[in-house]
């Protein structure tokens, strides 16, 4: 059973996207939280998906609660001195539990990807240009022959066919 949200003007979820319909969260709405991946639904979106979550690949499913009745309102908890006040904005309040965001793919995926690709590729570059000038400098400038020189391009096959004979 999950509890729907209603969405007021001081929401953290005031301006999300519906992960089925897309259209952003507005104050009245009344939202479902996917209990899985977190994901915020409209209600009528969570019923028409048939009770469950509609992101990729998500589990998530429940009947929607519906909310209390008015008429025994809830005794509010004790409060503690050194809890922070509910009428703080980042306070979670039992209408508005904390929650992770949706997995959506974002600009900040795609950057870690792309650099990701561009490390694979630039290090054995890199690698190879310093071995280069490493050669050069041993060979040409400080004249440390540790290896003979080359005699044009020799490739690492052509040794294999020549070799045997």
């Amino acid at each position: 059973m999950l509890l729907p949200v209603t969405v007021d003007k001081q929401s953290p979820f005031l301006g999300e996207e519906c992960a089925l319909c897309k259209d952003p969260l507005t104050p009245g709405d009344v939202v479902i939280i996917c209990p899985q991946d977190g994901s915020r639904h409209h209600d009528r979106c969570w019923t028409a998906n048939g009770n469950k979550c509609a992101a990729y690949g998500c589990r998530g499913h429940g009947e929607i609660t519906p909310p209390p009745s008015p008429a025994h309102p809830p005794t509010p908890p004790p409060v503690h001195p050194l809890t922070p006040s509910p009428a703080h904005p980042l306070t979670p309040s039992p209408a508005q539990p904390l929650t992770r965001p949706p997995a959506h793919y974002t600009l900040a995926n795609s950057r870690l990807i792309l650099g990701i690709a561009i490390t694979i590729i630039l290090c054995p570059v890199g690698c190879f240009g310093l071995w280069a000038i490493a050669d050069y400098l041993m060979l040409h400038v400080w004249n440390l022959p540790y290896r003979a020189p080359f005699s044009g391009l020799i490739l690492p096959w052509f040794f294999f066919f020549h070799s045997v004979q």
